[in-house]
């Protein structure tokens, strides 16, 4: 097939102004396996957007070249709404400035009104189950009201990839090292991803519950399995959040290395021709998301860090101070933040200055943390 390249209108924000989202074909349509990949949906994280402006032109050859097995959805930008958030010279696409909250939280559940409409069609045959699943979730997805532009956005996206087989939602952290969050029940299938990125975190994430872009989809298939435990229903869509860096690490050299790291998975796994050879090795052992401590601030101040990104933690070590700048007394200016956790510190906010409550850095652990003293204010 030809590269086609669509556009999907989003609600209008007001009289005289139109957004809509950019959506690149290729392969077979309704071709299987289904792979969506796109970048920014949280519009401040631009990264991925370089990697799927790279993989655009690959795809293209490919695709005229008869080597794409099935299909493949690519939005170099997933978010128009928060990409237009400028405030004083400053881009903030994190939130919804409209007040409807984080653009990737908030996705409809939708798993009870599936299931109830498919109750008396599933059958014996997995493969035609799946079918009348996948029917299914599009036709929930298209009957929800999804009010306001930010919802708008959310029902957009969620059309274009609830199907899908594979999802990958490519972001970043403000400051970061690689990693990326890996659904871990597909850890021994799909692992050499990790390796292919160069990952130097892996953060196992369950995909039964959540609100986020990438659970929305995998908690139908579990609720759907565990509903109608007696028909055969395959396995839950592979769903991972690529953490690319950070915000600043934005450039054609790391893209190029991302996106043949992403190529060579795709390759690997069937979705492209080619032989991608054998992966690396990786460079660490995955840990539970519920084992990473976010460090929070307990007072308000100025950030010193007293360790590097991608340092080894030790559990009780002081990672940062939070710094009065009025205290005359040096030390007594400084209040010292300590990690729960044994690990890496794998990301950090970029800004220095913070308030109470408010997390501004997170350290990977093997064990599961109790929740934090202070209430988090996540940015």
């Amino acid at each position: 097939m030809v590269h086609r390249v669509e556009t999907v209108s989003l609600m209008s924000p007001g009289p005289g102004t139109e957004r809509v989202l950019t959506v690149h074909r290729f392969g077979e349509p309704g071709a299987r396996p289904k792979v969506y990949l796109h970048a920014a949906l949280h519009a401040d994280e631009l990264p991925g957007a370089l990697i799927l402006n790279r993989m655009i032109g690959w795809l293209r050859a490919a695709d005229e070249a008869g080597e794409i097995h099935g299909e493949i959805v690519v939005l170099p930008y997933a978010n128009p709404v928060g990409l237009s958030n400028r405030i004083m010279g400053y881009h903030l696409g994190r939130y919804d400035l409209d007040g409807d909250g984080n653009f990737n939280r908030w996705y409809p559940e939708l798993s009870r009104k599936i299931g109830n409409h498919i109750g008396n069609l599933l059958g014996d045959d997995e493969a035609a189950n799946n079918t009348v699943i996948r029917k299914a979730i599009l036709e929930a997805v298209n009957a929800w009201p999804g009010e306001g532009e930010a919802n708008t956005l959310r029902k957009a996206l969620m059309a274009l990839s609830a199907d899908s087989d594979f999802i990958f939602d490519l972001h970043c952290h403000g400051e970061a090292i690689q990693y990326l969050y890996f659904p871990e029940d597909h850890w021994e299938r799909y692992g050499d991803l990790a390796a292919e990125l160069g990952c130097r975190t892996i953060l196992f994430f369950p995909t039964d519950s959540g609100s986020t872009f990438d659970t929305a989809p995998t908690m139908i298939w579990h609720a759907l399995r565990e509903r109608f435990p007696d028909r055969p229903i395959g396995e839950t869509p592979f769903t991972t959040t690529l953490e690319l860096r950070g915000q600043n690490d934005v450039g054609d050299d790391l893209a190029l290395e991302d996106a043949t790291g992403l190529w060579r998975f795709l390759q690997r796994h069937g979705m492209l021709a080619g032989d991608p050879g054998d992966p690396p090795g990786l460079l660490c052992k995955p840990t539970p998301l519920g084992g990473s401590d976010n460090l929070v601030a307990p007072v308000a101040g100025v950030i010193s860090y007293r360790v590097a990104l991608g340092d080894w933690i030790e559990a009780g070590e002081v990672v940062a101070d939070i710094v009065d700048p009025a205290e005359i007394d040096f030390q007594k200016a400084r209040t010292p933040v300590m990690s729960r956790a044994t690990g890496v510190l794998y990301g950090r906010t970029i800004s220095r200055l913070v308030r109470p409550g408010q997390s501004f850095a997170v350290v990977s652990g093997s064990v599961e943390l109790p929740p934090n003293d202070y209430p988090v204010i996540d940015y």
